[in-house]
């Protein structure tokens, strides 16, 4: 697919990442991130064994985190790690020559947050090793937004998305790392069923605002089989006027 495959030029690896955070401050929680190598046209080449941590936040969970993703505060003292050694090992993970040119793929902009915010609460932490991951981040769920919504212009869940495509979410939700492996799932359906796109992008289309009304008027008589010529704009041009 030539729009994706634009956006991962350059990449030959490919890192799906999801992470947990408290419920107040944000700090990182959990993380789970798959790494995937790709060829030169985007397609999946081989998908690796994930990585998984629970990490030390400076500040409480928070009830509705505890709540939602089964992660508490004896999780974190039994499980976890600093988020100094987290990072050691994710980057050991992705490989350290390979970790600066690795694109992360997220589903939505709160990793980004997750980890801006953690680098606040963790001083002693490489500060450019966060920083390149924000920088070098694809929201999947932006860009795939701008071509299927629901009937109300809402965008989809990642298990939702994954059922129109014919996928059916695997493993725990709320778990990191197997929201990372559905990612990477959601990747290759969108690479493997461009169709799919473009017959629900058509729904988009029909129900787009901020338009000039004739335009609009215009795109659903074509979205509809019919042929627009020039007096037919015209027509809906004046329309406006009536």
């Amino acid at each position: 697919m030539r729009i994706l495959n634009n956006i991962v030029q350059g990449h030959s690896q490919l890192a799906f990442l999801d992470l947990e955070g408290t419920q107040f401050t944000h700090e990182m929680i959990a993380i789970g991130i798959v790494k995937v190598d790709i060829r030169k046209d985007g397609t999946i080449k081989k998908i690796h064994k994930g990585y998984h941590s629970y990490v030390y936040a400076k500040n409480k969970i928070g009830k509705i985190v505890t709540d939602l993703t089964g992660i508490s505060e004896e999780t974190i003292r039994e499980k976890g790690k600093s988020l100094r050694v987290v990072m050691q090992e994710v980057k050991k993970y992705l490989g350290i020559k390979r970790f600066s040119n690795t694109l992360f793929i997220t589903f939505g902009s709160h990793d980004n947050r997750i980890l801006s915010q953690s680098l606040q609460y963790n001083l002693d932490l490489k500060e450019d090793d966060i920083r390149l991951m924000i920088k070098h981040n694809f929201d999947i769920n932006d860009f795939i937004s701008s071509y299927i919504r629901d009937e109300h212009n809402n965008t989809y869940s990642l298990e939702n998305l994954l059922k129109i495509f014919g996928y059916e979410f695997e493993g725990e939700k709320h778990n990191p790392l197997y929201d990372a492996l559905n990612l990477v799932y959601l990747y290759q359906a969108i690479i493997e069923n461009p169709h799919i796109l473009s017959v629900n992008y058509r729904k988009v289309l029909r129900h787009i605002k901020n338009v000039p009304l004739p335009v609009k008027k215009c795109l659903i008589s074509l979205l509809d089989g019919e042929i627009v010529t020039p007096a037919q704009l015209d027509k809906y041009i004046e329309e406006v006027f009536e």
